[in-house]
């Protein structure tokens, strides 16, 4: 071909040769859509059939699920720990794979109310014959033997006609009407041996004995609401006594007796708390003594009883100076209440003598009970 033929046909030569141009490079382009196409196809393949633990999953798919299939354990239940997407780390320091349920706030205990609770109501108020004794548990007493040789015992119930003797240890008995006296004997070396009556009447029917014994004595026993009366003495205490809730009065007279609803000639670790305490009678020195006669006072508490007296004081404190044993210690006279039932001063003398502030002694809120103002001591 000449120049000059070329040259007239180049403009189609030259058009066709921009036409080829122009579409090789689209070719190219075309090719590498389809080839990327492809390589996503085979990898959306690959990655739906290899399985997991090729490839991941999403995190958030992969909570999703764990909620969906995982059934809901029982608070403090570990959650399943093997391998398998579901299986997370615990994000708690107990062991568990999901935090347990918080345990319920506990709510303090209530504080126990002021004096001793139950039938005969809180201090203030004070025992009598309506809620001491057997008769305002409405039982249906039986006659039962009066002498108990049998540790362990435990009688409700019964009509002692001859009086009470203990001679075994821990006896225990309730709703309960003696008629004489309780006591013990040589067996058991003269101790009651952790005696324990509640709601139990002890009545002398007013005999009196030759011998001066209180209705009830003289040591390791238990009285709780005990109705007490009848006899020429109350209840007296040697060791190991606890005397709460308990009506004594009514005393029988006795010619040259030093007569009390609660006395002791010496000795260690009593309790009388919440008790209504009355003596009247020619013979009366106090609704309360306590005397170092045979042995020091050692270890009482006296605390929210009422007294009431027609004898020379309300009580006598332990340290008197014309006893073998003048000097009483460890002893408390707490919250008590001076009545004024048989004369303004509680007693014919006043309220109350020989306590002395000794070793571990205290006096402190005891007052007169129509609320007069504070009792003190030797005033």
């Amino acid at each position: 071909m000449t120049a000059h033929e070329d040259e007239a046909a180049g403009p189609d030569r030259a058009g066709r040769r921009g036409s080829h141009g122009a579409r090789e490079p689209r070719g190219r382009m075309v090719l590498a859509i389809l080839g990327a196409l492809l390589v996503m196809v085979a990898g959306a393949t690959l990655f739906r059939f290899i399985g997991p633990g090729t490839a991941r999953e999403p995190v958030a798919d992969a909570r999703a699920g764990a909620a969906a299939s995982s059934p809901a354990l029982p608070s403090g239940t570990a959650a399943p720990t093997g391998a398998g997407p579901s299986a997370k780390p615990s994000a708690t320091p107990s062991g568990s794979s999901r935090p347990s349920r918080a345990p319920a706030t506990r709510k303090p205990e209530p504080k126990s109310a002021a004096g001793p609770s139950g039938p005969c109501g809180a201090f203030p108020s004070f025992p009598d014959a309506s809620c001491t004794g057997w008769q305002h548990t409405g039982v249906k007493l039986r006659t039962c033997n009066g002498t108990i040789t049998r540790a362990n015992t435990k009688l409700d119930g019964c009509r002692f006609l001859k009086g009470l003797t203990i001679q075994a240890k821990n006896v225990s008995i309730t709703r309960s009407r003696v008629e004489g006296l309780v006591g013990a004997t040589y067996l058991t070396d003269w101790s009651l041996g952790g005696l324990k009556l509640v709601d139990v009447e002890i009545d002398g029917g007013g005999g009196v004995d030759p011998n001066g014994q209180a209705a009830i004595g003289s040591d390791d026993y238990t009285c709780i609401r005990c109705h007490i009366h009848g006899t020429g003495r109350g209840a007296n205490m040697a060791n190991n006594v606890r005397i709460e809730d308990s009506y004594l009065h009514g005393w029988v007279y006795v010619d040259g007796a030093h007569q009390t609803a609660i006395g002791s000639n010496g000795g260690k670790n009593f309790t009388v708390v919440h008790n209504n305490l009355d003596c009247q009678s020619k013979g009366c020195s106090s609704a309360l003594s306590l005397y170092g006669d045979f042995a020091p006072i050692d270890g009482a508490l006296i605390e929210k009883n009422l007294f009431n007296t027609d004898g020379g004081y309300c009580t006598y404190g332990g340290s008197t100076s014309a006893k073998p044993y003048p000097i009483g210690t460890n002893i408390r006279y707490v919250d008590n209440r001076f009545g004024k039932k048989y004369g303004p001063k509680c007693g014919y003398y006043g309220p109350v003598a020989t306590f002395e502030m000794h070793a571990g002694n205290e006096w402190r809120g005891n007052t007169w009970q129509d609320g007069s103002g504070e009792v003190k001591p030797q005033s």
